[in-house]
């Protein structure tokens, strides 16, 4: 069993394949062959494997959506700011009329419904990410315990009744988490994967550009190439990685 990472030296999750904390995956340490007379001096870790981790097609195409949304929840949020700071700049410090304050308010109200309305829009063709739907599995026997616990302390049920289900609803949590733990160690991986095409993406790019600027090809073929190449969103990709494996962390 591996007790740690051999790349970022974090503890492992029992019967994890990969790191939680970095990704990597995990290998079995091999023990060196030691010659006779000779001393073990070397660090005989396994060292890290490069994995390549691939998602489904649904599941890319919802993390594209989903970082078409990210922007625009940042978006409400900017704007729900703005409301607050008018409302107290209307009703604390009285720095703009009531006509100007409907006025604003108004256009402001307007704005978030819009953007709500886009977000709902997209979410309605967003397949299931079976990555958020662990998460909302944890946080739904979360729920269930505390709520149980509320009807234990109000008397409406039996101390037995408490135990068993509190018993159930830990081991459900248990078990979801450790599957939390495994897809976000596969995520981090995956995210791993992302940046190291980009940077080639990057490289081919520079490459491009001097093969036409010597004139191996015209404008129009290095054009086409350079759109080949941007044609996957690796951007979008790891922004809504990121977003993901920030819910997962709460978790």
């Amino acid at each position: 069993m591996v007790k740690y990472c051999a790349k970022c030296g974090a503890r492992a999750i029992p019967g994890a394949k990969f790191c939680r904390s970095c990704g990597n995956k995990l290998e079995k340490a091999k023990k060196p062959v030691v010659l006779e007379e000779e001393e073990e001096t070397e660090d005989y870790r396994s060292e890290p494997t490069l994995v390549k981790v691939e998602l489904t097609k649904e599941e890319e195409e919802s993390l594209l959506i989903l970082s078409d949304i990210i922007p625009l929840q940042k978006k409400i949020e900017e704007l729900s700011k703005e409301k607050d700071t008018l409302e107290i700049k209307f009703r604390v410090e009285e720095e703009i009329t009531e006509k100007e304050y409907n006025i604003d308010s108004k256009k402001l109200t307007s704005d978030i419904a819009k953007f709500e309305k886009e977000i709902k829009e997209k979410r309605k063709v967003m397949s299931s990410l079976s990555l958020l739907n662990l998460v909302d599995d944890v946080v739904e026997m979360r729920e269930r315990q505390e709520k149980l616990e509320e009807i234990f302390e109000e008397g409406r049920i039996q101390e037995s009744t408490h135990d068993r289900l509190k018993k159930e609803y830990k081991e459900k949590e248990k078990a979801v988490k450790a599957q939390v733990d495994e897809e976000e160690a596969r995520l981090k991986q995956f995210r791993r994967n992302l940046v190291d095409e980009k940077e080639e993406i990057a490289s081919l790019k520079e490459e491009l550009f001097a093969r036409y600027s010597v004139e191996e090809f015209t404008e129009k073929e290095y054009r086409a190439k350079i759109k080949e190449l941007e044609s996957r969103n690796t951007d979008g990709l790891i922004a809504a990685v990121d977003e993901v494996i920030a819910r997962m962390d709460k978790v």
